[in-house]
C-alpha cells in the first residue's frame, strides 16, 4: 500500500511539472529581460556622449572606440545570458547552432574587412609621418622633398554594389523557436543587429561611402526593432545625406593642405600636426587592437560550439 501512494504521488508530480511548466518560463523570461536591460544601459550611455557633438557633420573616432566596445559586450552578456536561462551550448538544438555560426561568419568577413582598411590607413599615415618629419627640417632640399608625402589621407577603395552580397544565406522557411531556444534566438538576433550597425558604421566612415552601412542595415532587417535603434536614429542622416567620415581625419586633412597651401614652412603648424597624427595613430592601433582580439573572442566561440556539437553527437 505504501508502495502504490509512492508510486501514485510521483505520477502527480510528474504531471504536475508536464502541466506547469511555468518556473522555467518564468526563468527564461526573467534571463532575456536582463539581457536587454543590460545593452540598453551600454547604448543609452553611448547616447548620452554623442550629444555634444550632435550637430557635427562628422562623428567622432574616439567616440566610436567606446562604441566598438559594444561588440565584446553584447557578446559578454550573450555568455550570461545562457547561464542565466541555464542552457548551454552544448544544449543547443541544430537551427540555433546554424543560427548562431551563420552570424558569427559574418561579423569574421566584416572584422577582415575592417583590417584590411586598417592596413591602407596605416600606411597613408606612415608617408604622412615622414612628410612632417622632413618638414621640421632645416634644409632646403628636405622641404620640397616633404611636399611629395604631405598627401591628404585617403579612404579605401569604395565598396562596390555587390558589397553585402556574401552576407546573405539561402532563403530557408521561418523557424519556430520554443522555450530556451527562443531565448537563443532572441540573444543572437540582438547580437546580429548590434554587430552589423557597429561594423557598417565603422565601415562607412573608413571608406567614405554610405554603402556598407546601407548594405548591412538591409542584410539585418533594419535597425529599427534593435536596442541600437536609439544610436542608429541619432546617427544615420551623417552616413546617409553626407559623406562619412571621422572628424579627428577631416581635421589631420585640413592641416595638411594649409602646410602645403604656402611657400614658407610653418613649423608650429606642422609640430600641431605632428603631435595631432600621433594621437590618431594611437586611436586607430587601439582600435586594431580590439579587431584583432575580437576575431579571436568569435574563432574560439565558434570552436567550443562545433566541438560541443560533435562530442554531443557521438555520445549520441
Amino acid at each position: 500500500m505504501v508502495v502504490d501512494k509512492l508510486a501514485k504521488l510521483f505520477i502527480m508530480k510528474k504531471n504536475h511539472h508536464k502541466c506547469h511548466p511555468q518556473p522555467n518560463q518564468d526563468l527564461s523570461s526573467s534571463s532575456l529581460h536582463s539581457f536587454h536591460s543590460h545593452v540598453s544601459k551600454c547604448i543609452h550611455q553611448l547616447a548620452l556622449e554623442l550629444e555634444p557633438e550632435s550637430e557635427s557633420e562628422t562623428l567622432s573616432l574616439s567616440w566610436f572606440q567606446t562604441c566598438f566596445g559594444l561588440l565584446p559586450f553584447i557578446n559578454k552578456a550573450f555568455a550570461k545570458l545562457l547561464v542565466d536561462s541555464d542552457h548551454p551550448m552544448s544544449q543547443w538544438e541544430v537551427d540555433s547552432i546554424e543560427e548562431y555560426l551563420n552570424y558569427t561568419l559574418s561579423l569574421l568577413d566584416l572584422l577582415n574587412s575592417i583590417s584590411s582598411s586598417f592596413s591602407h590607413l596605416c600606411q597613408a599615415r606612415l608617408s604622412l609621418a615622414h612628410g612632417l618629419s622632413l618638414t621640421l627640417m632645416e634644409k632646403e632640399k628636405s622641404h620640397s622633398l616633404a611636399r611629395k608625402h604631405l598627401k591628404a589621407i585617403q579612404p579605401s577603395e569604395c565598396f562596390s554594389s555587390n558589397f553585402g552580397r556574401y552576407l546573405h544565406t539561402k532563403d530557408q522557411k521561418a523557424k519556430n523557436f520554443s522555450g530556451k531556444e527562443w531565448i537563443i534566438h532572441e540573444g543572437v538576433k540582438e547580437m546580429k543587429s548590434i554587430g552589423f550597425w557597429v561594423c557598417g558604421v565603422l565601415l562607412s566612415c573608413l571608406y567614405g561611402d554610405c554603402n556598407p552601412y546601407m548594405e548591412l542595415r538591409k542584410t539585418g532587417g533594419g535597425f529599427e526593432s534593435s536596442l541600437v535603434a536609439t544610436l542608429d536614429f541619432k546617427i544615420s542622416d551623417k552616413l546617409v545625406k553626407k559623406k562619412p567620415s571621422f572628424c579627428e581625419i577631416k581635421e589631420m586633412n585640413n592641416g595638411v593642405a594649409y602646410l602645403v597651401g604656402g611657400d614658407e614652412v610653418r613649423h608650429d603648424a606642422a609640430k600641431d600636426l605632428q603631435r595631432k597624427l600621433c594621437e590618431l595613430n594611437k586611436l586607430f592601433d587601439d582600435i586594431s587592437k580590439e579587431v584583432d582580439n575580437l576575431f579571436n573572442d568569435v574563432l574560439s566561440q565558434r570552436a567550443k560550439l562545433v566541438n560541443g556539437s560533435r562530442l554531443q553527437k557521438q555520445l549520441q
